[in-house]
């Protein structure tokens, strides 16, 4: 066989060339998706998975009210605002829907890539004693699919009681200053610091955001808390106890 000459060898090149060139060319289908995006104030955005919401807090005369979980979207910004909504898992949950919430059209507006999702619920007789749940993914609407699959999952929690604040627990949690969590104990703190938010610095390398509480500030808190405890405790003749027949205490 004879060896190829130099000019056919060059051709070949140039014409594997231009097939990649004309393959990398072809043109970017864009795919609007969108995903949950709540994420702690920490250095490492922290995922938030979940939100506890109690309607004991707010006037009676309000019969529903609205939560919002925040989400980002894939792909290029729109000039029209584009709607995001969700939908029930079925597995965990113990709300229904119609019944104790709806889901509403959310909004991504014309040019941002961040907005909200919308539940709607409702305070309804049957959370007076109970908590209920809702766990729920993206839908897919017009304007989106799902996007990130490991944030395509969020619970929302809620009752016409006292609901366990979602960031009790953790390294980083309340329970770090207030111990074991029970109804009695929350409902005691909120009296005596009439608060019933504890937004967390998550890192002291992070500035205070507005609203939230640096590690001192909650120490100072928790020390409060154990001296109306002791107040609480020398003028009852019984001392505090919760609702499991077990003494309120505060960590040392």
């Amino acid at each position: 066989m004879k060896n190829l000459t130099p000019k056919y060898v060059l051709f070949a090149l140039l014409t594997m060339a231009l097939f990649a060139c004309n393959k990398s060319l072809e043109p970017y289908v864009d795919s609007p998706q969108v995903y949950f995006f709540e994420r702690a104030t920490d250095l490492l955005k922290t995922r938030i998975t979940n939100k506890s919401y109690s309607f004991l807090k707010v006037p009676s005369s309000i019969l529903m009210d609205t939560v919002k979980i925040k989400v980002k979207t894939m792909g290029f910004p729109k000039d029209y605002d584009r709607v995001v909504r969700g939908k029930m898992i079925a597995e965990g949950s113990t709300a229904v829907e119609g019944t104790n919430f709806d889901f509403i059209n959310g909004i991504v507006k014309a040019g941002a890539v961040e907005g909200y999702l919308y539940v709607l619920l409702y305070r309804t007789s049957d959370i007076k004693t109970k908590t209920v749940q809702l766990n729920l993914s993206i839908a897919e609407t017009s304007d989106f699919k799902p996007g990130v699959v490991e944030d395509n999952f969020f619970t929302v929690l809620w009752s016409d009681n006292l609901v366990k604040p979602a960031n009790w627990e953790g390294g980083l949690g309340l329970i770090n200053f207030f111990g074991t969590y029970s109804t009695a104990k929350y409902r005691f703190i909120i009296d005596i610091l009439g608060v019933s938010d504890f937004a967390l610095q998550q890192s002291a390398r992070v500035p205070l955001a507005p609203g939230e509480y640096s590690f001192a500030m909650m120490t100072d808190l928790k020390n409060r808390m154990k001296e109306a405890l002791v107040a609480y405790n020398n003028t009852h003749a019984t001392p505090l106890t919760d609702e499991n027949g077990l003494l309120v205490t505060f960590p040392n």
